[in-house]
C-alpha cells in the first residue's frame, strides 16, 4: 500500500466560498490496484499559519493542492499586497516544499497564484487585479498565467466608459442560479467547455476522445515559453472557438451605477442579512460588495482571447528532487452540464451581483443519478493529484467513470441545487 498525502490549502482569507470540500470528497480514502500495487490518498485540510510555521513538508505530505475562488484567488489577491513578514514567510515554505521534492497542484486561482501575469500582448499589469495577481507569483514556475484584461467589479475606476475591462472577473461573479430544461434550479456559474487534451501524456492516455468536458470559471489562459528551463508539457487547451465568441456563451459587462450611496445601502442590507441569518460578521464586506447596486447592461462585449491556448500543463521542477508543478485553469472538480445558453437578467433597481447578471437556460435535464454530470471530471482530479505524487504513469487512477454515493450527494447537495433562498445563491457564487 502506497499513500499519496494531500495538504488541501483552506485559506479564505477574504471570506468568499471555494470548492475546497470537493477534493475530500474525491480524494481521501480512494483507492485503486495496479497489478501488485495498491494506491491510496489521504487528505487534510492545511492553513496559512500551518504553513508558516512549517508543516508543509515532505515527510509529511507529498502534494500541496490549492483550490480556486476563495482559496486560489483569494490568496492571489492577500500575497501580492505590498510584501510583509506574514507573506514572505508562507511563499518560503511552499517553495522549499517544492524544492525537496514535494507535488502541487493549482486549480483556476491556484494556478493564477503560483505564477506570473502576462497581459494582452503588449502591456504591463496595470489595474490592481493585475498587480496583486502578478506579485503573488512564486516564481516556482516556468509557466505564466494570461488575460487579456482583469479587473475587480464595482472597484474598477474606469468602468464606466471601459467595462468591458473587467475582463474573465465579470465571468465569475454575474450568474444567478440557471434553469435545467426539466424547470430545476442549479447553481451554473462559469461555462462547461470540451478542451482538447493531449493523450500522449500518461495523464490522458487511454481517454477515449481528443476533447475533455471540463468546467471553467474565469481562470487564466496559461503560457509556456519557447525555450523552458524544465521539462514541461501542455496537457490540455481551450477550444478554437473562445467562448467569448461563441454565441451561447458570450457575454457583455455590466456597469456599477450606485455609487457611494449604492455601497452604504450594499451595507445595510449586508448587515441586515447578517443579523436575520446569524452569519458571521467578517462577512459583511463580502456580502456589502455583492450586495451593492444597481447594475446596468452595456453593450460591450467582454473578450477572452483564450482559444486553443493551454489550460493545462505539467512540469517537473529542475532539481535532483524533481517536484511536480500541475497547474490547471480550469475546474474537474465541479460538475458539468449540456445544452442551453446565457441569458442575460432583467436589469432593475435592485440588481446586484448578489441576484445575478446572467443565467444559463435551457440545460439538459439533470440525469436521475447524477453521476454523469457531479462525478464527470473527477477522474482527473485523481490523476492530476496522482501524477503530481509522484505515482508511476503507468500506475495512475483508472479513467472509469465513477458513482456519486448518497454521503457525497449530502455534502454537496446545496452547492448544486438551487433552494431559493439568497443566501444559498451567495455561498455558490
Amino acid at each position: 500500500m502506497t499513500t499519496i498525502r494531500v495538504a488541501v490549502l483552506a485559506e479564505e482569507p477574504l471570506g468568499w466560498g471555494s470548492g475546497k470540500q470537493y477534493f475530500p470528497l474525491i480524494l481521501n480514502k480512494y483507492q485503486w490496484t495496479h497489478d501488485t500495487a495498491t494506491y491510496k490518498f489521504y487528505v487534510e485540510y492545511i492553513y496559512d499559519k500551518d504553513i508558516r510555521k512549517g508543516k508543509l513538508t515532505t515527510s509529511a505530505y507529498d502534494v500541496l493542492l490549492v483550490p480556486g475562488g476563495g482559496v486560489g484567488d483569494a490568496e492571489a489577491i492577500i500575497k501580492g499586497l505590498p510584501i510583509n513578514g506574514k507573506a514572505r514567510k508562507w511563499k518560503k515554505q511552499i517553495s522549499r516544499f517544492i524544492q525537496a521534492g514535494g507535488g502541487y497542484v493549482g486549480i483556476c486561482g491556484g494556478a493564477a497564484l503560483f505564477t506570473d501575469l502576462i497581459v494582452g500582448d503588449t502591456r504591463k499589469p496595470c489595474t490592481f487585479l493585475e498587480r496583486v495577481y502578478n506579485r503573488s507569483s512564486l516564481h516556482l514556475s516556468c509557466v505564466s498565467s494570461y488575460y487579456k484584461t482583469l479587473a475587480c467589479p464595482l472597484f474598477y475606476p474606469l468602468q464606466r466608459n471601459h467595462p468591458d475591462k473587467i475582463g474573465a472577473a465579470a465571468y465569475v461573479f454575474s450568474f444567478a442560479p440557471g434553469y435545467a430544461s426539466n424547470g430545476i434550479r442549479i447553481h451554473s456559474g462559469g461555462v462547461p467547455l470540451e478542451c482538447h487534451i493531449n493523450r500522449n501524456h500518461p495523464l490522458f492516455t487511454g481517454f477515449p476522445h481528443d476533447t475533455e468536458r471540463m468546467r471553467w470559471w474565469g481562470g487564466p489562459a496559461l503560457v509556456v515559453p519557447d525555450k523552458p528551463d524544465r521539462e514541461v508539457a501542455v496537457l490540455a487547451t481551450y477550444p478554437s472557438q473562445d467562448p467569448s465568441d461563441n454565441t451561447a456563451t458570450r457575454i457583455d459587462a455590466w456597469i456599477y451605477k450606485g455609487g457611494i450611496h449604492g455601497f452604504f445601502k450594499g451595507f445595510l442590507k449586508a448587515w441586515k442579512f447578517i443579523l436575520t441569518h446569524n452569519d458571521t460578521l467578517k462577512n459583511v464586506l463580502l456580502y456589502t460588495y455583492f450586495m451593492a447596486g444597481p447594475w446596468i447592461p452595456s453593450e460591450k462585449k467582454i473578450s477572452l482571447d483564450y482559444a486553443s491556448r493551454p489550460c493545462m500543463t505539467a512540469e517537473i521542477y529542475p532539481n535532483e528532487n524533481r517536484g511536480r508543478i500541475l497547474l490547471c485553469a480550469t475546474h474537474p472538480e465541479y460538475m458539468v452540464w449540456w445544452n442551453g445558453s446565457i441569458e442575460k437578467a432583467h436589469a432593475s433597481s435592485h440588481t446586484s451581483l448578489a441576484t445575478g447578471l446572467y443565467y444559463w437556460k435551457n440545460i439538459k435535464p439533470i440525469s436521475r443519478s447524477q453521476d454523469t454530470e457531479v462525478t464527470y471530471g473527477w477522474r482527473v482530479v485523481r490523476r492530476c493529484v496522482a501524477w503530481a505524487g509522484k505515482v508511476p504513469p503507468d500506475h495512475l487512477p483508472p479513467i472509469a467513470k465513477t458513482s456519486i454515493t448518497q454521503k457525497q450527494k449530502s455534502a454537496i447537495k446545496n452547492n448544486i441545487f438551487w433552494d431559493g433562498s439568497l443566501r444559498n445563491q451567495m455561498i455558490n457564487i
